[in-house]
């Protein structure tokens, strides 16, 4: 049971890491580039740099 978990673990921690796509709404970037079509690189209020709509209000939930 102690191989599982220490398998099991690991693996559930880089899950996020591994299905996070780049350039959707809300990811982090420094370029409009850096954003799938659609998308444009702007500051938010909590002064990171994200993708968004470039129309209207994006509102954002991250981990803080």
């Amino acid at each position: 049971m102690k191989i599982a978990r220490r398998v099991l673990l690991p693996l559930l921690m880089a899950l996020p890491l591994l299905t996070c796509s780049k350039g959707d709404e809300c990811n982090t970037c420094s370029t409009d580039t850096d954003c799938n079509a659609g998308f444009v690189c702007s500051k938010f209020d909590d002064g990171s740099m994200r993708c968004g709509g470039g129309t209207g209000a994006t509102t954002c939930r991250v981990r803080q």
